[in-house]
């Protein structure tokens, strides 16, 4: 009896000893190809965002991969094991829904390319420059909040990918990096307002020539730009009458990292223009009038 037990002990060790020996045969051979894998993307592919992309699928196809093949090799030892995690399958999917909608949305993120490493991008009320794409979740350089306009705050954010499936999601620089911006300059009124919108437009001329290629360029080379026409990236100045003033907006393209220092250079310059034109800024005026009215004039004799 004590012989057969210890056969059976015997048996099942070496057993035991040839699946262990597999499965780290397992995970040498398919590290090895990873690292291969990624040695080889990183020789023939060049663009650094594709690359990275790239790299994120071979790492976890890996780790996916391995889990598969060790669950076969233990599958008969793992019997009772599964039995209870089938029991069990519903209480955790539910536990881990969460984690799971958040894989699901890495698949979206990457196979879609809703937005990649480097890209500036809003999802929900979050902004900010994407610095890493998990499986579970992304990380962001925070832009804008206490800090104006939009710069950086200087901390990092983290969103569930599980969010690109409820809330929407905002690329600032997916297709084309150039976007519209504009600021209004209040002009008095008289006889100086439509001078004010030659003064504006030649005031940035400079700015116009050293942009307006690259940006019309890029703007062609968006999705749907034959169907729905390329925009217009020239600036422009739109007229606005109000109570008060006439509104001169000032309407121009913008790379979507430049915007803060871009608008402070075209205001600067507008500025100054104006004031050389003499056109005068307007601004919010009061009167007061007394109660009841100085009399200025005598009654006669």
């Amino acid at each position: 009896m004590s012989a057969e037990f210890i056969l059976r002990a015997v048996s099942w060790v070496r057993d035991y000893d040839d699946r262990l020996v597999a499965t780290a045969v397992v995970a040498a051979v398919l590290y090895v190809a990873a690292r291969i894998l990624v040695w080889a993307t990183r020789r023939g592919i060049k663009d650094e965002r594709r690359r990275y992309t790239v790299r994120k699928v071979i790492r976890y196809s890996s780790l996916v991969t391995f889990l598969v093949v060790a669950l076969g090799i233990w599958a008969q030892r793992l019997q009772g094991l599964l039995l209870i995690m089938g029991a069990t399958g519903a209480g955790l999917a539910i536990a881990l829904a969460p984690v799971l909608v958040s894989m699901a949305g890495w698949a979206l993120i990457t196979w879609s390319r809703l937005y990649q490493v480097g890209d500036r991008v809003q999802i929900g009320t979050v902004i900010g420059d994407v610095v890493d794409i998990g499986l579970i979740r992304t990380t962001l350089l925070e832009i804008g909040n206490w800090v104006g306009a939009d710069q950086l705050t200087g901390r990092t954010m983290v969103v569930a990918n599980a969010a690109v499936f409820k809330d929407p999601v905002f690329n600032y620089t997916q297709g084309s990096p150039y976007i519209w911006d504009e600021f209004t300059i209040p002009v008095a009124y008289g006889p100086k307002w439509e001078q004010a919108q030659r003064v504006m437009l030649a005031a940035i001329a400079d700015y116009s020539d050293e942009i307006g290629p690259a940006a019309q360029a890029s703007m062609q080379d968006l999705p749907g730009a034959s169907l729905v026409g390329v925009p217009e990236t020239r600036p422009q100045v739109y007229i606005t009458v109000t109570e008060h003033w006439v509104a001169c907006t000032l309407r121009y393209v913008v790379h979507a990292r430049s915007r803060r220092t871009v608008k402070h250079r075209l205001q600067t310059q507008v500025l100054k223009a104006l004031a050389k034109e003499g056109i005068e800024i307007a601004s919010p005026a009061l009167t007061v009038v007394r109660y009841p009215a100085e009399r200025t004039w005598r009654n006669d004799p």
